[in-house]
């Protein structure tokens, strides 16, 4: 499973893009709710959905020595690899300098390597997040979403449950980058 290391992009939303979509002025929006809370539950809602990273971000993850040059990455949307690392039988990194490959699914990123996979097992990092030009349908949900957040936003600081967007009307906008189920 990849772990998030950090994010390097900014926030995938605006307040001023919140507030259009609420129909309101961005000074009437509680600032500090919208873009400490909502835009980051969104934006995590989103990418916990679709398996992709959404805001760009780094990542890193395992891999057993049975996985073959050319699997898929957990994190859906990669952008660029940072570095393979081969984990020695202490697992201690010795970093790998031979040719890697990332190949563009449209939903799935896959590492190959065209000069034979490494030895072992590996350590990859890399920067994944969606291309919202490329992909409106995500900002439209994501907008969606914050909108209900917001609409709701009394229950969400006293830690109710909130009423999710209608899934069968608007999990469509996110089909084009959710990574399929693995098992």
């Amino acid at each position: 499973m990849a772990r998030r290391i950090a994010y390097t992009g900014e926030p995938v939303l605006t307040l001023e893009q919140v507030a259009f979509q609420c129909r309101a002025e961005p000074e009437d929006l509680q600032p500090e709710l919208i873009n400490q809370i909502i835009i980051p539950a969104v934006t995590a809602q989103s990418e916990s959905r679709t398996g992709a990273a959404i805001r760009e971000a780094r990542y890193e993850e395992d891999w057993p020595a049975h996985y073959p040059s050319g699997h898929p990455l957990d994190v859906g949307q990669a952008i660029a690899v940072e570095s393979v690392m081969r984990l020695d039988a202490a697992g201690a990194p010795v970093e790998f300098t031979g040719a890697v490959e990332l190949i563009q699914g449209g939903k799935e990123s896959y590492l190959a390597f065209p000069c034979g996979r490494p030895e072992g097992r590996l350590r990859i990092r890399y920067r994944a997040g969606v291309d919202l030009e490329a992909h409106p349908g995500v900002v439209s949900w994501l907008l969606m979403a914050a909108e209900t957040a917001f609409a709701q936003r009394g229950l969400l600081i006293v830690g109710q449950t909130l009423s999710e967007v209608p899934s069968g009307f608007v999990d469509h906008l996110l089909a084009d980058i959710t990574v399929p189920p693995r098992f």
